[in-house]
This record gives structure tokens, C-alpha cells and sequence, in this order.
């Protein structure tokens, strides 16, 4: 359990070095925003779909994940090489239909930081990210649901995203969900947790 957190707390805090580490870089690798589909203080809409399977987890589990975020973009594109690329945040509410499973649904927000390779001239750009949040379910009194309706999650994803146009883009990719209570369900009830992951798109709006 202890090696599964320091695993998600690596990935969580990969995007923010690569933050780091391109704000220490020197004025002239900073790009022309002009003509940047990337820069400071851009805001996106994205409408994402996933679908999820368990990997691990103590019952089987289908998840249909359909989320909105707000996307923030936190600085220029900088750096240099195959580290070229800025820095977003994002802001999530989910629902998530439960296909199969002993609860019906998942609801909540999550939130975190996403890197982005950004190469010139390049219409598809990589990315990298994670966030973390909170969610509710349907769990209480249902046999092997989670131990409790209040649980924390947290997410990986990463994937390619595709310039259509100067508002509209396209990502494609792979995505790591978990959710668990910490543990605060116990010991009435056994904090069971669910691990999942699977294929999700979604489509970017530019402002």
C-alpha cells in the first residue's frame, strides 16, 4: 500500500518538475506566443469520455466516466529538446455511470496539473498528467460496494492531443483512476478501494 502512494505521488508531482525546471530555463527558449496554440493564462473547455475496467480490484468492475474540465494554462511554452512544452491546470466535475459493478454511480470533482510537449509546427502534442479529488456513491448497505459514500480519488492519463483549428482540438489516450475512503470507513466497514483503467477522448474548446 505504502509503495502503490509513493508510485501515485511521483507521478503527481512529475508534471509540476518539469514546471520547475522550464521556469528556470533562460529568456530566449521562451516561444513566440503569437503563434503558439500554447500560452500563459489560455483557457480550454473539454468535454472527456473514458472507459474504464478494474485491474486488481476486489470485485469486477465497467466504468463509463464522462467528465467537463476547465483548463488553465499556467505559463508560455518554454525549455528546449524533447522537454519543449508548458504547463496547464485542470479543474474536473465527473459523473461515472457504473456498467458493472455493486454501485451505480460515482460523482465529484478532480483537479491537477497536465504537461504538455509542445514541438513547432507540430499538430499533435503529447501530454502527461494528474489530478486528484473527491468523490460520492451509492455505497452504503450495498454487499462489497465501497466501505462508505465518501471517497478520494485520484487519476493519471496520458495521451496525444490533436490542433484541428485554432478553437477546436481532439485528445486521445489512456487513463489510471482509483477511489478509496483512506481507510475512514473502518472498522464497521472494510475500505475495499477500486483501481481502473482504460481508453478516453475528449474534445477541446479554445478561448
Amino acid at each position: 500500500m505504502l509503495r502503490k502512494y509513493q508510485v501515485w505521488l511521483a507521478v503527481f508531482l512529475l508534471p509540476l518538475a518539469a514546471l520547475n525546471a522550464q521556469q528556470a530555463q533562460p529568456t530566449q527558449y521562451k516561444a513566440n506566443v503569437a503563434v503558439e496554440p500554447f500560452h500563459e493564462n489560455k483557457i480550454e473547455i473539454s468535454v472527456e469520455s473514458a472507459n474504464l475496467f478494474d485491474i486488481g480490484s476486489t470485485h469486477t468492475y465497467h466504468l463509463a466516466p464522462q467528465t467537463v474540465s476547465l483548463h488553465w494554462q499556467l505559463d508560455d511554452v518554454g525549455n528546449q529538446g524533447w522537454l519543449r512544452g508548458n504547463t496547464e491546470w485542470i479543474f474536473s466535475g465527473y459523473y461515472t455511470p457504473v456498467i458493472e459493478g455493486p454501485e451505480n454511480r460515482f460523482t465529484g470533482a478532480l483537479f491537477g496539473p497536465r504537461y504538455n510537449f509542445v514541438q513547432p509546427g507540430w499538430k499533435w502534442v503529447p501530454y502527461v498528467g494528474s489530478r486528484v479529488g473527491f468523490g460520492f456513491t451509492d455505497s452504503t448497505g450495498v454487499l462489497g460496494a465501497q466501505g462508505q459514500d465518501f471517497c478520494f480519488s485520484f487519476a493519471v492519463d496520458v495521451g496525444v492531443r490533436y490542433i484541428i483549428n485554432d478553437t477546436v482540438d481532439i485528445s486521445i489516450g489512456g487513463m489510471y483512476e482509483h477511489y478509496s475512503n483512506a481507510g475512514l470507513s473502518e472498522p464497521t466497514h472494510q475500505n475495499n478501494g477500486l483501481d481502473s483503467a482504460g481508453p478516453n477522448v475528449a474534445l477541446n474548446f479554445k478561448f
